[in-house]
């Protein structure tokens, strides 16, 4: 099962702001990957990269120096789980 979560805006050292999407999982499959795209008023912005997630790794982040010229808008996300092959290709 996966839910991921929106945590934020989270102020860091008093000097920057941050919003995180942490995947909650007890997928433990070494293939398994999840892609996070920040969203703006439920709207993609090419200039914001998607995350892909592993297992060993399961929080996105959404850095302050996204977040400039986007003021007042809502920051929410979309999220997609897939695998990997891990077959050799011939």
């Amino acid at each position: 099962m996966v839910c991921p979560s929106l945590i934020g805006p989270v102020v860091v050292n008093k000097l920057q702001i941050e919003f995180y999407c942490d995947v909650n999982t007890t997928v433990t499959d070494p293939r398994a990957r999840f892609n996070v795209t920040f969203l703006f008023d439920c709207e993609r912005d090419v200039d914001v990269p998607t995350i892909v997630l592993t297992a060993n790794n399961l929080r996105a982040t959404l850095h302050e120096r996204y977040l400039a010229n986007r003021l007042r808008k809502t920051v929410n996300f979309a999220f997609s789980p897939f695998f990997i092959s891990t077959q050799a290709t011939k």
